[in-house]
């Protein structure tokens, strides 16, 4: 006696396949749902964490930033200067750095070679030479790319005003502001917020800012002359 055996109809095979086709589907959707997130996500922290580094160095270098006078440039001026769209202070470095002693940061905007956004660049120079023969090691850094715009602010009183108040310059003083403020506008239309540093000297300008470091200056003076000279 044959037994007979029970198969699937067509129609049983073909809605088999249907339901599997949309299960896969949803599958492949959740797929890509969960790597596009992933890589939104990716790209916050790498945003958070370069403003992060990039406000860590203006606090750092900023807030440790010293009241002298230079006198190794073409006129005796405030080592401190600050524009609008550029800011120029001296500070120290890590000696992890390699660079010992007091540096002239200069922070400025500057073009990028592709495209019609800038990028921030600091300059770094000695202050003064560890002896007459040093040379003078200058040093470029980018911290930022894809900038729009860069303004510095300086809170403090600059002699015409009886209270102390937000300036958009700090130049020709003889004294540190209370508070640099930085605004940052990526090339994408993000705004930063507002990066505020106090000056931790300033509390000491009064004992400080008639400071020199003339057997040290004059010797970086004396030596870019004999440059010249040669």
């Amino acid at each position: 006696m044959r037994v007979k055996q029970k198969a699937f109809t067509l129609i049983e095979i073909l809605i088999g396949m249907s339901l599997l086709s949309v299960m896969m589907l949803l599958l492949f959707a959740s797929l890509r749902t969960c790597v596009k997130n992933w890589n939104a996500g990716e790209k916050k922290i790498a945003q958070v964490s370069e403003a992060a580094i990039v406000q860590g160095f203006f606090q750092t270098k900023l807030y440790t930033a010293l009241p002298l006078q230079a006198d190794f440039f073409e006129e005796e001026k405030f080592s401190f200067q600050g524009e609008k769209e550029k800011i120029q202070f001296v500070s120290s470095m890590p000696s992890s750095a390699g660079r010992l002693g007091l540096q002239l940061f200069l922070i400025r905007l500057q073009k990028e070679e592709n495209g019609d956004n800038f990028e921030i660049i600091v300059n770094i120079s000695p202050f003064f030479p560890r002896n007459e023969e040093a040379e003078w090691e200058e040093e470029s850094i980018t911290i930022l790319k894809n900038v729009k715009k860069l303004q510095f602010s300086y809170f403090g009183q600059d002699g015409f005003i009886d209270e102390p108040d937000w300036l958009d310059e700090w130049v020709d003083q003889s004294a540190l502001p209370k508070m640099v403020g930085i605004d940052i506008t990526l090339g994408n239309g993000n705004v930063w917020p507002k990066i505020v540093v106090p000056l931790t000297i300033e509390a000491m300008k009064t004992n400080n800012s008639n400071s020199r470091i003339n057997n040290k200056t004059n010797r970086r003076k004396n030596f870019k002359n004999s440059d010249k000279n040669e």
